[in-house]
Formats: C-alpha cells, structure tokens, sequence
C-alpha cells in the first residue's frame, strides 16, 4: 500500500517536527529568545562594564595599527609612484625609514 515513504500518512507529522528542530536550532544558535519573539536579545548584545575598558583598549590599539599601516601605505605608494630606478630603490627605502 505504501511503495514509497513519501506516500506514508507519516510524512507530514515528522517534516513538521524536523522543522521544529531546524528552526530552534536556528533560534539557539544566534541568540533569539523564545519569550521575545524573533527579535534578539539585547542583553546577548550588550557589552558588560567589566569588558568596556577591555574592549576600548583594544579598539586603541586597533586605530593605532590602522594608522601605521597607512603611513606605511603612504610611504610604498611614494616609492612606486616617484618612478626610482631599481637600483636605488633599497637606498629610498632605507632613506624614508630613518626619516619616520
């Protein structure tokens, strides 16, 4: 009577609870409560006190590296755009060092 699973009076009972279990996994997975609806937590997106000065230090340190890498930038840009020959590239390079 039933050749194939898909034909079986079961199939809409076990889809339905294989998408229960996907969409709770969903829902534990990126932090949305089941009281609140589908909306996240905010306290899942707060940041604590005690990590508040963690996290500005390191977001110092972040815009300090950032700007080193674009004085950096700079100075590679200068040395390809000049138009040096190659033989006294490593002369420039050392050159625009000791002057940083």
């Amino acid at each position: 009577m039933f050749n194939s699973p898909f034909n079986s009076p079961f199939i809409v009972p076990v889809m339905a609870m294989f998408a229960w279990v996907c969409v709770t996994w969903v829902r534990a997975h990126y932090g949305y409560s089941k009281q609140h609806g589908w909306g996240p937590n905010s306290e899942n997106m707060a940041v604590p006190p005690m990590f508040q000065k963690l996290l500005e230090k390191a977001m110092a340190e972040r815009d300090t590296e950032i700007q080193l890498l674009r004085e950096r930038i700079e100075v590679l840009e200068k040395i390809v755009t000049d138009g040096h020959k190659s033989h006294s590239l490593a002369d420039e390079i050392e050159r625009l060092r000791d002057k940083a």
